[in-house]
């Protein structure tokens, strides 16, 4: 029944299914240690992403999400996306979330030559997230 959420033919963007680890932080709180915990990603998509966390989420929370990306810089380096979102929607445990400033990092030793690769990748990227819309204003 979680997967209803997720099946519905609403979204204009495509969804890739993904699993793969992820740690958030909920921003916003002004005390205290900020609220944290971990989840599973479910799918992704060059807006969103659904992802499986063990602690109920509200919407309307501000995230800040690490979750490790499949793919390695140079088949060597380990990256992480970095991106803040919105929770739009929950059911059970299943939270889905917008990307916000999305930023590929590297999750393993930090070089030159590995930030200018990584610098090269995220601005392909930012171009592909940017709609088209927003590039002529």
């Amino acid at each position: 029944m979680a997967e209803g959420i997720l099946s519905q033919d609403r979204r204009r963007r495509l969804r890739f299914p993904l699993k793969t680890e992820l740690t958030y932080h909920v921003l916003g709180r002004g005390y205290g240690n900020p609220r944290r915990g971990s989840g599973e990603v479910v799918n992704i998509s060059s807006r969103g992403l659904a992802f499986h966390t063990d602690d109920p989420l509200e919407p309307g929370s501000h995230l800040r999400v690490l979750m490790s990306w499949p793919a390695k810089l140079d088949n060597k380096t380990m990256l992480r996306l970095v991106f803040e979102g919105v929770v739009l929607r929950t059911r059970g445990n299943l939270v889905v979330t917008n990307i916000a400033h999305p930023e590929l990092r590297t999750a393993g030793k930090d070089n030159a030559a590995a930030r200018e690769e990584i610098a090269a990748v995220t601005s392909g990227i930012q171009t592909l997230l940017v709609p088209k819309d927003s590039a002529r204003a």
